[in-house]
C-alpha cells in the first residue's frame, strides 16, 4: 500500500492500526504506539479529529498507553474517543461499549474504581442487550467489573462477577488459557475477603500454575 498510495493515504492508516492492535496482543505495546500514532496522524489529516476512523484510532492508542503505565494520556484519547462515538453512534452502541470499558479501565489504573465501575456497568448492559449474557466479548468487562468491585471492598459482587468471567474463558479458551489466571487471581481474592483462605490459596496457585507454563 505504501507503495502505490504513498505513506500518507486512508488505506495505509487503516492497516497501521491493524497492524499496531496485533503487535497489542503479542504485548508489544512499544510497537503497538508506534504504528498507531503513525496512523492518527494520517486520519487525523484525511477526516479532520472528530471522525469515527479517528475514534478507533485514538481507541488504539490509549489501550498502548495504558499498557505503558500512562493512565492519565490513556483517559484523555478515550474521553475524546467517546465523545464521538457516543455523537455518532448513540450512548448504546457496542462500539460505545468498548470505549467505556477501556476508559474504565483507565480510570481504575487512576485509583477511581467507582468511577470505573460506573463505565463498565454502562458497557455491560450493552454487551448483554446485544450480546446475550454468555458472549465471549462480555469475559474482559466483567473481569474488570471483578477487579472494581474488589477494589470498593464489595466481596460479593467481586466473586459473581469473576465467577462469569471464568466459565465465560473456560468454555471458550479451556482451563490453561492465560486469560484464565486473571480471572482465578479475581475469584480468589474474593473469596479470600469473604472467609475462604484455603479456597483463595489454590486458585492463587492454578493462576500462578498458567503464567508459568
Amino acid at each position: 500500500q505504501e507503495r502505490e498510495f504513498g505513506p500518507q493515504h486512508r488505506a495505509v492508516a487503516f492497516t497501521l492500526r491493524c497492524l499496531s492492535n496485533a503487535f497489542g496482543s503479542l504485548g508489544d505495546a512499544r510497537q503497538q504506539r508506534s504504528l498507531v500514532e503513525r496512523a492518527l496522524q494520517i486520519q487525523e489529516q484525511e477526516y479532520g479529529p472528530d471522525h469515527t476512523e479517528v475514534a478507533a484510532s485514538l481507541r488504539s492508542l490509549g489501550i498502548a498507553l495504558g499498557s505503558l503505565g500512562q493512565a492519565e494520556r490513556q483517559k484523555e484519547l478515550l474521553d475524546r474517543a467517546l465523545a464521538i462515538e457516543e455523537r455518532e453512534f448513540g450512548p448504546d452502541h457496542r462500539t460505545v461499549a468498548l470505549s467505556l470499558r477501556c476508559l474504565g479501565n483507565a480510570y481504575g489504573a487512576l485509583g477511581e474504581a467507582d468511577k470505573q465501575l460506573s463505565l463498565l456497568q454502562r458497557a455491560l448492559a450493552i454487551e448483554e442487550r446485544d450480546l446475550g449474557a454468555e458472549h465471549r466479548e462480555l469475559a474482559p468487562t466483567l473481569r474488570s467489573l471483578s477487579q472494581a468491585s474488589g477494589a470498593l471492598g464489595r466481596a460479593e459482587q467481586q466473586r459473581i462477577f469473576a465467577e462469569r468471567a471464568l466459565a465465560i474463558d473456560e468454555r471458550e479458551y479451556g482451563r490453561k488459557h492465560r486469560w484464565l489466571a486473571s480471572d482465578l487471581r479475581c475469584l480468589g481474592s474474593a473469596l479470600g475477603a469473604l472467609g475462604n483462605p484455603e479456597e483463595q490459596k489454590r486458585l492463587q496457585e492454578e493462576a500462578l500454575d498458567i503464567e508459568e507454563r
